[in-house]
C-alpha cells in the first residue's frame, strides 16, 4: 500500500500546482483534517472537510505571486507520507522572494488523506512521523 500512498500524495501536489483543486480533494477524504504549523500567523490552526482544504489553499495565493513548491523529499511512513518542500514565492506588497521550508505529514488511509499535519521545521515533521534522524 505504500506506493500507492507515495503516488496519491505526489498526485495532490502536482494537481496544486496545476492550479487543480478538485484533484487534491480528490485524494482527500471528505472529512480530512489539516492541522496548521503554530507559528504561521493568521491561519486557523484547524481546518476541516473539503471546505477546509479550500480555506488552507485560499490564504496563499492572496499572500505571494509567483507562488511554487519543489518537493525534496518524499517518504513513506507505513500509513503516512513525509513531505519535505521548499517553497518559493515572490510576496504581493513588497516584491520580495521569499524560500521557505515547508514539511508535510499526510495520514492515508483507504486510498485517501484523512489528515495531514503541516510544520516550518523539517524534525517535528520527523518526529510526528515517527522518523529518527
Amino acid at each position: 500500500m505504500s506506493q500507492e500512498n507515495l503516488e496519491l500524495v505526489r498526485a495532490a501536489f502536482r494537481s496544486f500546482e496545476e492550479g487543480d483543486i478538485e484533484g487534491v480533494l480528490r485524494a482527500c477524504d471528505e472529512n480530512v483534517e489539516i492541522t496548521q504549523s503554530a507559528e504561521l500567523l493568521g491561519v486557523s490552526r484547524n481546518q476541516y472537510g473539503h471546505e477546509g482544504v479550500r480555506e488552507a489553499f485560499g490564504f496563499w495565493p492572496e499572500q505571494w505571486d509567483d507562488f511554487r513548491i519543489e518537493l525534496l523529499r518524499v517518504a513513506d511512513t507505513g500509513d503516512q507520507v513525509l513531505v519535505s518542500t521548499l517553497q518559493h514565492g515572490r510576496g504581493k506588497g513588497s516584491g520580495v522572494e521569499v524560500e521557505m521550508p515547508f514539511s508535510f505529514v499526510f495520514t492515508v488511509r483507504a486510498g485517501k488523506v484523512v489528515s495531514w499535519q503541516i510544520f516550518t521545521r523539517e524534525a517535528e515533521a520527523l518526529k510526528a512521523a515517527g522518523i529518527e534522524e
